[in-house]
C-alpha cells in the first residue's frame, strides 16, 4: 500500500476534523456562553469572560500535532483559535492566529488564571499579529466561572467536575436544537453550582460503595439546569423528549434507575419543572429555582 496515498488521505481527514471542531465549538460555546452569562448572579464564584479561547499544539495528541500546526497554524505559545461573535475579543480586533501577549511580551492563554489577573488588575494586554504589535483594550464580562470544554469524541455524554462542563462531538450531534444543548448545558452547570461533585464524594464512602447514592443529584440538577436555560431566554418545552430518543439507544435505564433516575421518571419532572416555570412565569415572579428534596426513583 503507497505511503504517499495514506499520508495524502491522512492529511485530507485532519483538514475535515480540524473544520469540524471550528464548527462544534462556534455552536458549543455560543450556546454556553448565554446560560453562564444569564445565571452569573446564581453562581457562587463569577469569572471574567472576553469570548477567546487559545491553543498550543500540545493541545491534541502527537500523532496529530503536524496538522495541528498545518491547519490552525499553532506553536509552542497560544495561538487564538477561536474568538466569539458580538463578544468583547471581537470588539477589539481580535482574529484567529492572533496572540495576546502581556507586558513582559509573554504569551497569554485564553481563558486562564494569568489572563485574568491582568484583566482584573487592568494591565495592559497587547496583540501580536504579522510581527506587529498593538496595545489592546479589553473590558471583560461576568459569567459563571466555569471552563467549557468540547470532547471530540463520538460517546453521547456530557459531564461536570466541579470546576468544568464537558460537552462531547458525540452530543452535539445527538441533541436536535440550541435547546436541547442548553438543557445539557444548564443540567451539568447545576452539578457545578450545587456542589454535587464534592457531595457525592462525601456520599460515596458513607454508602460504602453503593451506587444509588447519585439520583437525587441528577434529579435537582434537572430541575436546576432547566430554570438556567429558561433564564437565559431558551425555551424548555419538550426538551424531555431527549429521553425518549435515548430510550431507543439504550433500554434497560426505561425500567431501571442505578446511578441516574430511570427514563420515565426524569421525563415526568422534567414535564412538571416546565409548567413550575410558566406558571411563575405567568404570575411575574422571578424564575428562581427552588429545589426540594429529591426523591430516589
Amino acid at each position: 500500500m503507497p505511503q504517499s496515498a495514506i499520508k495524502a488521505e491522512q492529511a485530507e481527514q485532519e483538514k475535515l476534523a480540524f473544520a469540524q471542531i471550528d464548527t462544534l465549538r462556534e455552536r458549543l460555546d455560543r450556546v454556553a456562553h448565554k446560560v453562564l452569562q444569564a445565571n452569573v448572579d446564581l453562581c457562587e464564584k463569577p469569572g471574567l469572560d472576553i469570548g477567546v479561547v487559545t491553543q498550543t499544539v500540545k493541545s491534541f495528541p502527537k500523532e496529530l500535532r503536524a496538522g495541528a500546526k498545518r491547519e490552525l497554524d499553532l506553536t509552542e505559545d497560544p495561538v487564538v483559535v477561536y474568538v466569539r461573535f458580538g463578544s468583547v475579543g471581537q470588539r477589539a480586533g481580535l482574529k484567529k492566529g492572533d496572540q495576546l501577549l502581556d507586558e513582559d511580551g509573554n504569551a497569554l492563554a485564553s481563558p486562564s488564571k494569568a489572563l485574568t489577573r491582568h484583566l482584573s488588575a487592568q494591565q495592559p494586554i497587547s496583540r501580536s499579529r504579522d510581527d506587529q504589535i498593538e496595545v489592546i483594550e479589553l473590558k471583560p464580562q461576568t459569567s459563571c466561572d466555569y471552563l467549557v470544554m468540547l470532547k471530540m469524541s463520538s460517546v453521547i455524554n456530557a459531564y461536570a467536575n466541579g470546576k468544568a462542563i464537558a460537552v462531547t462531538a458525540g452530543m452535539l450531534d445527538f441533541v436536535k436544537s440550541d435547546d436541547e444543548l442548553a438543557y445539557i448545558i444548564g443540567h451539568e452547570l447545576a452539578h457545578n453550582t450545587q456542589s454535587h461533585i464534592r457531595k457525592s464524594i462525601t456520599n460515596y464512602v458513607l454508602s460504602l460503595g453503593g451506587t444509588r447514592y447519585t439520583r437525587p443529584f441528577e434529579a435537582e440538577a434537572d430541575y436546576v439546569g432547566l430554570y438556567y436555560m429558561e433564564r437565559a431566554g431558551f425555551d424548555s418545552a419538550g426538551v424531555e423528549d431527549m429521553w425518549r430518543r435515548l430510550a431507543k439507544l439504550s433500554i434497560r435505564p426505561i425500567g431501571r434507575a442505578k446511578t441516574h433516575p430511570a427514563y420515565p421518571s426524569r421525563t415526568v419532572q422534567i414535564r412538571a419543572t416546565h409548567d413550575e416555570i410558566e406558571a411563575k412565569r405567568a404570575m411575574g415572579e422571578a424564575l428562581r429555582p427552588e429545589p426540594k428534596e429529591a426523591s430516589d426513583e
